[in-house]
């Protein structure tokens, strides 16, 4: 995981000590003798666990007891100032808990642990409006929600400003102390986000069963949601995880899922995220989540597009909205992932976008979606999704050539054709999720257009036979008549 690259690789390494200390000293808790928390600073990953020794399979490497984890029912956070919280899920009662123990410093049993965790992100919450400008049209900016959280976190910050003694702040005045405890929020909310994992309640369990869940990432529809010490030390990559975690008779346990050489690094996995959902999420983007880049059409895109005149009037199409609703097909927005190599299109269009062109290219006299079994797409609906691509690629401010220029420029010299105002390590991420998303938008139109070619040659090739067999026969009924 990132953390704050400004420390001193002294007080780094102190810090890095203490907290391994204090984790192992917590009941309950193990920590594998064959492994290391390391500074990675220099590989932009703040700290990482690396294999000493090497580890088998299903090895435990650490384990951490629900009693050990950061929770707002773990804290001593007294319970008035969780009042309306509570009942809002679990991220709220846990924002005020972090920051109740983050003010508590040194008196916190927890700083150790706070010691270790960054105060500074990258997410795209953290972003300026100018850095998000250089996004351009990636439908991530419209999932960011700062305004929406900012305005949940109204009766909780009003209620910190009533326990001043519990939220001590420098802030001189209402509003100073309020901008603060906003940042706080702020702080708070992206450690959730990058750290949190989400529980399993294991209330009323089987416990004697034996029988282990894999345990959740947030971001899961799990109620629980908490920080887990040591299981967040570990980075992720999409091929080379080796680790995973599962929740198991109270614990937590980090366990190899294969072999693991001494000086590997130890990588727990996020899952197919596009880069997009990495960089808002977790505040950086790599290559090799590449693949799972996706771009993302609007219904009303689609709608606009396929040339459905004021579509809120016209009874067929809303009769088929009601339908594609009915079978959960209906959104607001739809994913196209990247096709793989040598993927044809009726491989690379997911079941919902290749229903919704279904419904928008069907005759206009027939209210119901039509069904077919063949799961190729048509001509129509071919057309049709390249016009969406086409349209989405042209709502982007740069084109794909110009972008890879400005790569190539900033290879050569990064000082001078960096832009004002963002910072490097922010404008190239910015940089690779725009690639990646027009790279998908090419990719498909390419695929539309060989569709469009290959079906066109095969009704004309039929049409040919069909009329060569028709001449033959009728040949032959004239032969038979004359004869």
């Amino acid at each position: 995981m990132a953390t704050d690259a400004t420390e001193e690789g002294e007080t780094f390494a102190q810090r890095t000590a203490a907290f391994v200390e204090w984790f192992k000293k917590r009941p309950g808790t193990l920590l594998s003798d064959k492994v290391e928390l390391v500074d990675m600073r220099r590989m932009g990953a703040g700290r990482g666990v690396v294999a000493v020794q090497d580890i088998a399979e299903d090895e435990l490497i650490c384990q951490t007891p629900l009693s050990a984890v950061l929770a707002h029912s773990s804290s001593d956070i007294p319970p008035h100032a969780l009042i309306g919280t509570v009942d809002s899920g679990e991220w709220l009662p846990l924002i005020v808990t972090i920051i109740y123990e983050y003010l508590l410093d040194t008196d916190s049993e927890w700083y150790p642990y706070f010691q270790v965790l960054p105060t500074h992100f990258d997410t795209l919450m953290h972003w300026t409006d100018t850095e998000l400008e250089y996004l351009q049209a990636s439908a991530v900016v419209g999932k960011i929600g700062k305004a929406e959280a900012e305005a949940q976190w109204e009766t909780m910050i009003d209620t910190m400003l009533v326990n001043e003694d519990l939220f001590p702040t420098d802030g001189a005045d209402l509003e100073t102390r309020t901008a603060e405890l906003v940042k706080l929020c702020h702080m708070a909310g992206s450690l959730i986000q990058a750290y949190a994992f989400d529980i399993v309640d294991e209330q009323g369990s089987d416990t004697e069963s034996g029988d282990s869940e894999e345990f959740k990432e947030d971001d899961e529809d799990d109620p629980v949601k908490a920080l887990v010490p040591f299981a967040d030390m570990f980075n992720a990559d999409a091929d080379r995880n080796n680790a995973r975690l599962y929740q198991e008779n109270g614990c937590l346990q980090m366990r190899a899922t294969q072999a693991i050489k001494a000086g590997q690094q130890i990588f727990n996995d996020y899952g197919p995220l596009p880069r997009s959902d990495l960089l808002r999420m977790y505040g950086y983007t790599t290559e090799n989540y590449a693949k799972y880049d996706v771009v993302e059409f609007s219904h009303d895109l689609l709608v606009e597009v396929a040339g459905m005149k004021n579509p809120k009037n016209n009874a067929t199409w809303l009769k088929r909205e009601e339908q594609l609703d009915e079978i959960g097909i209906l959104d607001d927005g739809y994913a196209f992932p990247r096709p793989t190599d040598g993927a044809k299109l009726e491989d690379a269009v997911p079941g919902d976008i290749h229903m919704m062109l279904r419904a928008l290219t069907a005759n206009p006299n027939v209210s119901k979606v039509p069904k077919s079994k063949d799961e190729s797409l048509s001509i129509e609906e071919a057309v049709l999704l390249s016009a969406v691509a086409t349209k989405r690629l042209a709502e982007y401010k740069t084109s794909l050539e110009e972008d890879a220029e400005t790569w190539k420029q900033l290879e050569a010299d990064p000082e001078t054709h960096l832009p004002p105002g963002p910072s490097a390590k922010r404008y190239l991420s910015a940089l690779r999720i725009r690639c990646g998303e027009k790279e998908v938008l090419r990719d498909l139109i390419k695929l539309c257009q060989d569709h469009i070619a290959t079906k066109t040659t095969d009704i004309a090739n039929t049409d040919r036979k069909r009329k060569h067999s028709n001449a033959a026969t009728t040949a032959s009924k004239a032969k038979r008549t004359h004869s």
